[in-house]
């Protein structure tokens, strides 16, 4: 059976998202059209379609593959358009690009906060823009390992990224700490960091890591570990900001919270900005992939489209190991 003509079933099969699809725009029956599929598969001796619901999506080798694919099909096009001219190249022109758009599943992580509330609205106007691709969100308040997971793309906020990753850096998450009206008016507002450690603090842990809260005032960098103060230990401690938030608004202590969950409960007079002098750092926040020969057009859409929003001066940059 001819390769090519294979390919470009299995193409149109994946844009279509069924076999009737495909056949209908190839100008065959959906058996033969499943029977091109299947030489492919045997030729490679794994599945390249899975159904998904009424719909026939690739599998992981089948995205790869299709990526492949088009774009052998579209250098061929290409090529046989050389002598061609006028509407005929424009249309041939056209369907290359159809067929290179970004098609099929692609799961992302993310801390859960970052994800519900600060990426939320990009990952909506990607979707609009990219009706071939679905999201599948992981939103998980602890590291993840990419190739364990399956995750094709990873929000890390804070620290480093691990060796061995492409690591795009985006614009940081400022945290700043903040209370209650009513508890600052018990216990009083802290003037400095060092006044943390006369005041209920509320912790936070991600990936059983308790959280260090860091602020660079005019005199020098000072750290707060444990988010309670040099010498106490946190009264109330979380891995999930929404619950620090609740219980901050419920006066049961400072918090150190994303700006953008901090903002509308200031807005609305339930908590209140402190330590204002002092600059709380800006959380590093990176989108990373495993590094490697291939990347997908999809993936490589996918952080182009999220560098542009979260970060004009964003660059990529492979972490060592």
């Amino acid at each position: 059976m001819d390769r090519l003509k294979c390919m470009e079933v299995f193409v149109q099969v994946v844009r279509g998202g069924s076999l009737t699809a495909g056949a209908a725009a190839c100008g065959m029956s959906p058996v033969t059209a499943t029977r091109h599929v299947q030489a492919l598969e045997a030729r490679l001796g794994q599945p390249l379609l899975r159904r998904s619901g009424r719909r026939q999506v690739p599998t992981a080798l089948g995205e790869r593959y299709f990526t492949e694919c088009a774009e052998v099909l579209a250098r061929i096009e290409t090529a046989d358009a050389l002598g061609d001219g006028g509407p005929a190249r424009a249309s041939m022109t056209s369907a290359i690009a159809a067929m290179a758009r970004p098609v099929g599943q692609l799961r992302v992580s993310a801390p859960t906060t970052v994800g519900s509330h600060l990426l939320m609205p990009i990952f909506a106007e990607y979707l609009q823009t990219h009706p071939d691709v679905a999201l599948d969100l992981a939103l998980k308040d602890r590291a993840v390992d990419l190739e364990e997971e399956g995750i094709h793309a990873a929000f890390q906020a804070g620290g480093s990224p691990e060796p061995g990753l492409i690591a795009h850096t985006l614009r940081g998450v400022t945290r700043v700490a903040c209370a209650s009206p009513g508890y600052l008016a018990r216990r009083g507002i802290p003037r400095q960091p060092a006044d943390l450690a006369g005041h209920d603090c509320l912790g936070f842990r991600y990936d059983d890591l308790l959280g260090r809260w860091t602020f660079d005032p005019a005199g020098g960098h000072v750290g707060v570990t444990g988010a309670a103060g040099p010498t106490r230990d946190a009264r109330l401690t979380a891995h999930n900001p929404l619950a620090q938030l609740q219980a901050a608004v419920h006066g049961m202590g400072i918090a150190l919270l994303p700006e953008y969950l901090l903002a509308p409960e200031v807005e609305a007079g339930r908590l209140v900005r402190v330590l204002e002098a002092q600059a709380q750092l800006s959380e590093p926040m990176h989108l990373v992939h495993l590094a490697g020969r291939y990347v997908s057009s999809k993936l490589d859409d996918f952080v182009r489209f999220v560098v542009a929003k979260l970060g004009p001066d964003a660059c990529a940059v492979p972490t060592s190991g």
